[in-house]
Formats: structure tokens, sequence, C-alpha cells
């Protein structure tokens, strides 16, 4: 219980005795009154008499409810006797519970005089001891007289109403309906700079100190844990303040800017949680200075499915002076809306420019989802006065049958951008308009004709056309899986500039406006320097190679003689990797076996086309058997057998092991074959082709070289009888040096522990390639009682330092707990390979985190170094703040600066990537790792950078970047018909 000292603020009270004279004749009096309940006697007597003989009365008589009630009633003519009255009450020691909050109510409204003055107060002073046991009676009853406690409350000073209003309030005893209302009387009376005891230990009144508190201003709020504050406000909903309450804490907190945001937001989880939630506060709480503020009142009006709301959100999205993150996140929620119809304010943000590109992309797809929308696409694709990306968007997502017609015309429109352009054959593309899209096929092979000097828009009507398919779509992409791409790049530059520098080309503007684009976003998406194209011929026979995979790709979609046709007449035209390989996929989807068997017996193929035919080949269950077949083919070629070889050792070395030997045991055959072939066995483990390599190996007739490669081919179990033999070549004179190299490696593999001395006897030969078998060798055993050995070569000063490397990776192989130490000096070696190759060894050991983070640091390391360490930084905290760190580095190389950006969690990191990302002086290639870094956050800020780019970027391959990243965020995932994002990646990483 909550004790109070009532007369703590009062003065004392200054007693004024009686006369005694008039003592025994007022006993009297007071007597004649109790006998004969004449009351109005006391109106004869001056007034300190009367006080004296009411005191009396009220003490003497049984029940002196009687003269309280005739006080009362003389009290409105009389103010004197209020005062009377409030002495009677401190006399008695039971006045009930209602006469001392009656007169206390009077008094402090005046009606007995004003209350500064000195009767009044001494006359207050008298009635709080019964005011304070008439609150402990109330306290105790299920029924309190609210009404009569708020006229009580509302009259009393506020030194006086405060302390008794916080009995009420933060009492555990008190009932809490009445504890509540008390708490409520108490924010009316008290100011924000008002004193305010100390919280309350038990949970229901902390609760309610807190809505106090909260409602005077939160200043007592700031004292609290943030934890517990949000706790309180979360146990709200629970408790027995009520709805309105709630809202009204809600509110206060709310509009609080000195509270921490996430007690903010919890006060705003109480209020939405609410039947009528205030959206007035809530939608102005999303113009917030917070950041974290607003966007998490807006993903909470979001998390609602009401159709305030959804109201809210609308508004939100059209206002145009609201905070671009909110506008943008506010059309992100209406764009998954489902059950009510927002096509209007959607087509409204897809056309209003004041929104992030971002948002208005979104909103543009977001119509694609019901069909009855397709008239509002159709006028935003026709619609001159919008935005190219945002047509270019609606015509992506419009892939319906209905549209085919309206696309065609469009096409035919000289005035269609070539962004909308690709929109609409990336839809006609898709299965659900492929049939529609057959009557504009020759549209599409006018505008393919057409389109020769912009390779983006050339590429989606590639694919646009193999999708539709026939025989005039197969026609027209015939040439372009061959030798006439590049001649078609060719015919829209100039002759002489074929050779000059893609530098000149940009600044001279030599090149029309689509491929300058393409230039610049292939020099900034190279990974290196070194990668990027230098002249204008390379970078053309880059895009030759898109066209001509897409083309490939395009044919084998349509099918059918004729474009089978076509396929194996490009397959007579040179072709880079990609090419190839799409060319051989291309068949391998197609044809037989024997077909690719077919083709790549023919020389007349390019060999990278054959290279690629026979490795699907033996990946066929028939194609090793085929391939030894075809062996015997006398008008084979020599390369055609090398690559058989090369086939059957990568997917069939087991099974072709018999083949394999019996080529290396054939003399008629060329020697680098039989040495293929002897290679191919390495590692087979059948022991029954020991005898036969045994045999090679003792021929001295043959090549040293041939000898050691099957002595390096021999099984992993050898006989007695052969390592004996292996022994006895080394042992006492060495033999040359390719045989010497084998043997060392069959004996080190097969573990023979009676080769040891001869291992030892070889580890510091002045031949490199000696040494470093006899050290595998070594390692090969197992053994660690050779480990001191290898430290003295590892140590030796006469051992070069490529030896010296081998003996310390044995030592690593072998568990050595010094091997590592050994093994740091090489990180600062001057051969970068050395470098890589001890930086290597320390990844295997696992202990390579802190090196790894130095060696990234570290500038005066070689980028490939650098490279490598930033591979492999260990997860945590302070790997992130170095890639941060690196990334936002401008003297940092830009190379290091992009990889670092690559591999830098964009999650954690969204700030630094969008501030580089924005930086016009930063390096390209820097710039575009951090726009695919942002492509790949599902971030408000990342997106909203993305459109700035998109939108304001000076630099057009910047913008195509950003644009791209877009395109993958904003349309693919309401999408679930086409992965148009996949498609451009699929582009990048061939380019």
């Amino acid at each position: 219980m909550i004790t109070i000292d009532p007369l703590r603020w009062l003065k004392r009270r200054r007693t004024t005795p009686v006369a005694p004279p008039h003592h025994d004749a007022l006993v009297g009096i007071a007597h004649d009154i109790g006998l004969t309940g004449r009351w109005e006697m006391l109106d004869n007597l001056p007034a300190p008499d009367r006080d004296a003989v009411a005191v009396r009365l009220a003490v003497q008589v049984d029940d002196p409810l009687p003269l309280f009630r005739w006080l009362w009633r003389r009290a409105a003519i009389a103010p004197d006797h209020l005062l009377t009255l409030a002495r009677c009450l401190r006399a008695v020691s039971d006045s009930g519970m209602l006469w001392p909050i009656r007169v206390g109510t009077a008094l402090a409204e005046g009606r007995a005089g004003d209350i500064a003055t000195g009767p009044v107060l001494q006359a207050l002073l008298d009635c709080l001891p019964a005011l304070d046991a008439a609150l402990d009676r109330i306290v105790q009853r299920k029924r309190s007289p609210v009404r009569v406690l708020q006229r009580l409350f509302r009259a009393l000073p506020l030194d006086v109403a405060t302390p008794r209003l916080s009995r009420l309030a933060f009492d555990e005893a008190t009932p809490a309906p009445l504890a509540w209302t008390a708490a409520d009387w108490l924010v009316e009376r008290l100011s924000a700079t008002d004193p305010l005891d100390a919280p309350p230990a038990t949970p229901a009144s902390r609760l309610r100190w807190i809505y106090v508190e909260a409602l005077r201003g939160g200043a007592g709020l700031q004292t609290l844990e943030v934890s517990e504050v949000r706790a309180a406000l979360a146990a709200f909903a629970d408790s027995a303040a009520g709805a309105a309450r709630c809202e009204r804490l809600g509110s206060a907190v709310l509009t609080n800017t000195a509270l921490a945001p996430t007690v903010r937001l919890a006060a705003l989880d109480l209020v939405v949680q609410q039947e009528a939630p205030p959206w007035t506060q809530i939608v102005a709480l999303c113009s917030d200075e917070n950041e974290a503020v607003r966007r998490g009142a807006l993903a909470r009006i979001g998390a609602c499915s009401g159709r305030e709301a959804i109201a809210t959100l609308v508004r939100l999205a059209l206002n145009v002076g609201a905070p671009g993150d909110v506008r943008f996140e506010a059309v992100m929620r209406l764009s998954v809306e489902a059950r009510w119809d927002i096509a209007p304010v959607l087509q409204r943000c897809a056309i209003d420019g004041s929104l992030p590109l971002a948002a208005q992309l979104r909103a543009a797809a977001a119509l694609a989802r019901r069909s009855v929308n397709l008239p509002r696409m159709l006028a935003i694709i026709r619609d001159p006065q919008v935005r190219v990306e945002v047509r270019a968007a609606a015509a992506r997502a419009a892939a319906f049958p209905t549209m085919a017609p309206h696309f065609f015309r469009l096409m035919l429109d000289s005035a269609t951008p070539p962004p909308v352009l690709i929109g609409m054959c990336q839809a006609l593309a898709t299965p659900a308009c492929r049939t529609a899209a057959q009557r504009g096929r020759l549209i599409l092979i006018r505008l393919l004709n057409a389109a020769r000097a912009d390779v983006s828009l050339t590429l989606t009507i590639i694919r646009a056309l193999g999708a539709i398919g026939g025989d005039e779509a197969v026609s027209a992409l015939a040439p372009l899986a061959g030798r006439s791409a590049i001649e078609r790049l060719q015919s829209v530059v100039p002759s002489d500039a074929l050779d000059l520098p893609v530098g000149i080309c940009l600044e001279q503007a030599l090149i029309p406006p689509p491929m300058i684009t393409r230039l610049r976003c292939a020099l900034a998406c190279a990974p290196t320097i070194a990668e990027q194209p230098t002249t204008l011929a390379q970078f053309l026979a880059n895009e030759a190679n898109l066209m001509r995979c897409a083309a490939i790709e395009a044919l084998n979609v349509c099918g059918g003689h004729r474009a089978r046709e076509a396929i194996l007449i490009a397959l007579r035209h040179p072709a880079a990797p990609a090419v190839a390989a799409a060319l051989a996929a291309s068949l391998d989807t197609s044809g037989s076996s024997h077909d690719l068997l077919k083709v790549f017996a023919d020389a007349g193929i390019d060999p990278t086309i054959r290279w690629h035919i026979v490795d699907r080949l033996a990946q066929r269950a028939d194609g090793p058997a085929l391939l030894r077949d075809a062996w015997t083919q006398r008008d084979l070629d020599a390369y055609g057998r090398e690559l058989i070889i090369d086939a059957l050792t990568r997917y069939d070395a087991g099974a072709s092991a018999s083949f394999l030997v019996r080529l290396a045991s054939d003399a008629d055959l060329a020697p680098v074959v039989r040495e293929r072939a002897l290679a191919a066995l390495e590692g087979v483990t059948d022991a029954a082709f020991e005898e036969a390599l045994v045999q090679l190996i003792g021929d001295g007739h043959l090549d040293p070289g041939l000898r050691g490669k099957a002595a390096a081919s021999l099984p992993v179990s050898l006989t007695p009888a052969t390592r004996a033999m292996l022994r006895d070549l080394v042992r006492t004179d060495p033999p040359p040096t390719p045989l010497l190299i084998g043997v060392l490696r069959a004996l080190g593999r097969c573990r023979d522990a009676a080769a040891l001395p001869i291992f030892l006897r070889y580890i510091l030969d002045e031949h490199t390639e000696v040494a470093q078998a006899a050290i595998e060798a070594l390692a090969a055993c197992g053994d660690s009682s050779i480990t001191p050995a290898l430290v003295r070569v590892a140590l030796s000063p006469q051992a070069g330092a490529a030896t010296k490397l081998n003996a310390v990776e044995a030592l690593v192989r072998l568990g050595d707990q010094d091997a590592v130490r050994l093994l740091r000096p090489y990180l600062s070696h001057r051969s970068i390979i050395l470098q890589m190759r001890a930086f290597r060894l320390l990844a295997e050991t696992a202990q390579i985190g802190g090196e790894a983070e130095r060696l990234a640091r570290d500038r005066l390391c070689p980028a490939p170094l650098r490279l490598a360490a930033l591979n492999h930084l260990s997860a945590g905290s302070s790997s992130e703040s170095l890639l941060a760190a690196l990334v936002g580095d401008s003297g940092e190389d830009p190379t290091i600066r992009a990889a670092a950006a690559s591999r830098l969690r964009a999650s954690g990191h969204v700030s630094t990537l969008v501030g580089v990302a924005l930086d016009a002086t930063a390096p390209m290639i820097v710039r575009s790792a951090c726009i695919a870094s942002l492509g790949a956050c599902n971030a408000t800020d990342a997106w909203l950078a993305l459109s700035t780019l998109a939108s304001c970027e000076e630099e057009p391959a910047i913008r195509e970047l950003a644009l791209h990243e877009l395109e993958h965020l904003t349309v693919e995932p309401l999408s679930d018909r086409v992965n148009y994002g996949a498609q451009k990646r699929h582009d990048h990483d061939r380019r």
C-alpha cells in the first residue's frame, strides 16, 4: 500500500483554545441539542461556540449523520457552516465514505470562500485524514463513485490531488478500472514538468505509470530500457486499459520524436491492432524524419488487408509531397494486391514521372496480372509522353494473345523506340503468344533486317523468331548462324575503323549509338582490364558470337529438316568456343550418336567444334565404344585421334584401359599418340595392365619419355617383382630424367618402403623435376619419420625455391605443425607463381583467415594474390568491414575494388554500395560491380539508387546496367510465364 503523509504540503495548524468561562455552558447546550435534535439552535451561537458545540455533538451522539446533513444544508446559505462540518469530520473516528469527499470537494471548489485564505485551507487540512480513509474504503469496494471522485480531484489543488491520484493509479490494491481512471485523471492534472513518483515494481502498476508518463511527454520513459518499454507496449493490448487508452497511448508515443524508433514502432503495432486505427496519424508517421520509422510504418500498413489500409497506401503512392522511399514501398505493396481492384491507381503510378523508376516499372508490370487491364497497358505502351523504360516494361508484361495485333501495328511504326520493340518481342516469344505471333512472322523478319546496328534488338528478334518457328523464320535465322553475323555488323561501321582501339571509336563516335552503348557496357562489365575488348574488330567479334549463339539456339527450337541443314552449314564456318559449344549442344539435342561421329570425323570442321562434339559424344552411353571403333578408320586425321584419346581419358579411362594399353604398345604409332595413351592410363587401378606397362618400361630401345610415362601410369598396387625391377633401374646409375621421374612417382604411389633411401637420394637433385618427383614420392608414402629430411630440404640454401616449396608442401601433406610457419615466407617471394602456390597450400590448411585479410589489405602484393585472398576471407564482421573499406577507397586498384564489391554482403552494406555506384568519379568497372551487387539485394535503398542511376546518370553504360537490374528485380517476381532476367544474364555471361 502506498502511504501518504497528508500534512506535508500544508502549514502547521494553529489551535485556538476555547475560553474556559464558557465551557460548562457549551456542554449544556450540546447536551440539550443532542436530546432534542434541534440543530437550528447552533445558529444562535457565535461562530467559535458553534464550532465547539458541533464538534462535541459529532463526538457524543450515536449517529452524527443528521448533524452532517443539517450543516451541509445550512452551508448553502451560510458558508461558515461548511467549515464547521469540516471540523466535525476531523473529530469523529468514522465519518463514512462519501461525507469527506463531499466536504473536500465543496471546500476545494470555493463554496466556503477562497481556498487560499487561512480558514478554508485549514478546513481542507482537517478533511484530509478522513478523505484518505474514505479513499481506502473506496479501493476495497467493487464499485466506485467515479463521478464524485472525478469532481473531487478536478477541484483539489495540484499538490493535494497528485499524491492521492498516484496512490489510486499505481497501488496494486486498487481495482483495475478505478486505477486506469485515476491514471487518466493524473494525466489531466499533471504537466510535462510536474514531478512524478518513481515507477512502481508490479507489472500492472508499471504499465499505468508508463501510460501516464507517455501522455505527459515521455521524459521518464527515456530513463527506462528500450526493451522494457517495447515489452510494455506489447502488453497493453492484453491489459485492462481498453481500446481507447491503447489508441491514446500509441498516438502519444508515435508523435514523440524524442523516443527511440523501435519504441515508436512498438506503439504503432499497438495502434494497428485496434478495430479503428487512427489512419491519419499513421499516414503522418510515413513522413517522419527518421527513415526506420517511415519504413516501419509503411510495412505495417502494408501488412493490413483492410479497405482503409489499401486506401492509405493509395494516398501515399499518389502523394507527390511524400518521401520517395515511402511512395516506392507503397507501390510495391499495391502491386501484389489481389483483393481490391486498384488498376486505375497502378496506371497513374506507371505514368507518374515523379515516382522512382523502379516504382513505375513495378506498377506497369503489375497491371498484367489481370487480362482486363490490357486496355490500360496498351495506353501506356502507346503514350509517347511516358518514359520509354516504362513502356517497354508494360509491353514485356502484356504477354497475352489479344495483344499481338496491337504489337504488330506498333512494330510497323517507325516512331516506336527500340526498347519498346524489345519488350514486345519478348512478350511474343512467350508460350502464351506463340500461336498468335505466327501471323506477324514477316513483320519480325522485316524488323530484323532493319536492326543491323542494334544488337540487343537483334538478339530479341532472333529468340522471338525461334519461338514462333516456320520456314520463313529458319530462312532468316540460318545466315546469322554463320559468317553473316560478323558481316552484318561490319556493314554498319567504317571498314577502316575495325583495327582502331575502342577508345578512339568512342571518342570520335565512329559506330552507331546502340553499338556505343553496348561497347561501354562491355568495358564496364569486364571482370578485369585484361578482359576488355581492345579493338573494334574484337568487340564486333564478341557481338557476332552472341548473335550466332542466339541464332543456333533459335534454329534448334524451330526444329525440322531445314533448321538442321542450317546448323550443318554453320558447322563449316570458324567458331569461337561459345559458338562451338552451342553448335555441339544443338547437334547433341537433335542428332544421333552416329551423326555426331560423322561430324567429328570430318577434318574440314573447325577444330574447336570437333573438340566440343567429341566431348558430347563421349558422354553418351554408346559414345566411348563408337570412338574406339572410329580409331580404325583410315581417313581419321591425327588431330581426331588425339581428341579420341583425350575424350576417353576424361569419361571412360577405366573401360578403355585395354584399348589405351594397346595404343601405347603399338610401335607403329607416333610417339605423341603413344605418350597421350600412356598419360590417359594414369590413375587406372586395374592390375591386369601391369605386365604390358612393365614391358614398355624395360624396352631399352624405346624413347625414355615413353618409358617414363609407362612407369608413371602403373597401377597403385604393384607386385614385388615389379617393385624390385623399378628399384634396380634407379639404384645405381641414374636413368634418363623422364624415366627416373616416372619410376619415382610409381614407387611413391605404391608406398614402397624399401625405396625410401632412393627417394632421399634424389630430393636434392640438380634437376628440379627429379627433386620434385622424389619429394612427392616421400609425401605419398605417408611416413612421418622422414619429416626431418624434408625440413632440411626446405631450409637448404643449395635447393631452389621451387624445390624448397615442394618440400614444404610435402610437410603440409604429412600434417607437420611447422609447415605453415615455413610456408608463410613464400607469400612475399618475388615469383608470383610461388606466391600463389604457397597461398593455395595455406588455404588447404584452413589457417588462412588472418593472412587473407592482411594480403587483401596490402597494396604491395600482386593483384592475383590479393584477388585470391579476397576469395578466402573468413565470414565475419572484420572481413565485411575490410571489403567495405576496399570498395569505398578511391585510391585502391579498380580491379580489387570491383572484386570486393562483388563479394560484399549487399544486405548489410547497402549504403556503401550505393555511394560508390552514384559516384561519377569512380571507375566504370567498380560502379558496374556495385550495381550488380545492388541488383542482388532486395532493399529499398538499392532499388532507389538503381532508379536514380537509370534515370539521371549521364553515362549510358551505367544507365543500361542499372536498368537491367531494375527489370530483373521489378518484373520477374510478378510473372511466372517467362524469365527475362535470366536470359539477359546469360547474354552477359557469354560476353
